[in-house]
């Protein structure tokens, strides 16, 4: 069987899922208004163009807030666990089928003899919603992928120029950590730190740095690292801790739970709690190669 696959955590920051509801719902909105699908018109004869405006007005608002309080799932959903291409697609389906269910009732609402059509309405309302939805899902997708690529592109062209300033300012491709009032604190680059962990109002990012362990304390939470850094390949594997999973040499049961354990000595292990154990498999499961087959099949 082959390995499942997730989508980029990028795709799925608050920022990125918010710009995909408003443009859905701008270009939803026109269509309705505007291009008036499903035959509406035939079968609204009683109302003037204001009224069908505002009541597709009303339908427009009534499904985005459908696609709002998903994608506000969504996001808390990845905080804590990957989500693969199907889960993915499962998660669109049925989005347009609770919006075009939307659209299927105000017909039947509308006119009184709806409610004996209402299963052709709702086809044709799942067949228009998907084609709705695809133009401005695809865009803004297309949109956020070509800027994440740029993002690298210049920072990788930004060090072959030699590109360097005295004030530290923050890299695409490398851990940027900001304290609680977002004023860029540490910079290092991936392979370079092992695990956060939380002290009260502050958090202790370990890393390391001339070949010896070093300690940065940062007022911050591991929340909000978190929520700025999740598509870096940090995860959260406690309450108490985010670990880089770059340098993860095993994941080990015993008596007191599962343990992390990292490719260098002295680093302590570190638990991963069962809240965030499904997660931690996910992840393992993405990124396991052929050595690491036996461990995770262990664990499954």
């Amino acid at each position: 069987m082959g390995t499942t696959r997730y989508i980029p955590k990028y795709l799925t920051t608050r920022q990125n899922l918010t710009r995909l509801v408003v443009w859905s719902a701008v270009y939803a909105w026109i269509f309705i208004t505007i291009y008036q699908p499903f035959n509406s018109r035939q079968w609204l004869t009683e109302m003037n163009e204001l009224e069908y405006f505002l009541s597709g007005t009303l339908v427009v608002l009534i499904a985005m807030t459908i696609i709002a309080v998903s994608r506000i799932g969504m996001c808390y959903y990845c905080k804590k666990h990957a989500l693969s291409y199907v889960q993915y697609g499962f998660w669109v389906a049925v989005e347009i089928l609770m919006m075009s269910l939307v659209y299927a009732i105000f017909p039947i609402v509308i006119t009184p003899d709806g409610a004996d059509k209402f299963l052709s309405y709702w086809g044709s309302a799942a067949l228009y919603t998907f084609f709705i939805l695809l133009i401005p899902y695809a865009i803004v997708i297309l949109a956020q992928i070509l800027l994440h690529y740029r993002e690298q592109l210049d920072a990788i062209e930004a060090r072959r120029l030699g590109l360097v300033e005295d004030e530290l300012r923050p890299t695409p491709d490398m851990l940027n950590f900001y304290d609680d009032k977002n004023e860029l604190k540490l910079s290092l680059r991936p392979e370079t730190l092992f695990y956060i962990e939380a002290a009260d109002n502050y958090v202790m990012i370990c890393y390391v740095s001339g070949g010896k362990m070093q300690r940065y304390m940062l007022r911050s939470t591991l929340r909000e690292i978190e929520e700025k850094m999740h598509d870096m390949g940090l995860l959260r594997t406690h309450r108490s801790y985010i670990v880089n999973f770059l340098r993860v040499k095993l994941l080990k049961r015993t008596g007191e739970g599962l343990m992390m354990e990292f490719d260098a000595e002295g680093v302590p292990p570190i638990p991963v709690s069962k809240t965030y154990s499904e997660a931690v498999m996910a992840q393992l499961a993405a990124t396991q190669t052929p050595d690491d087959e036996t461990l995770y099949q262990h664990f499954k």
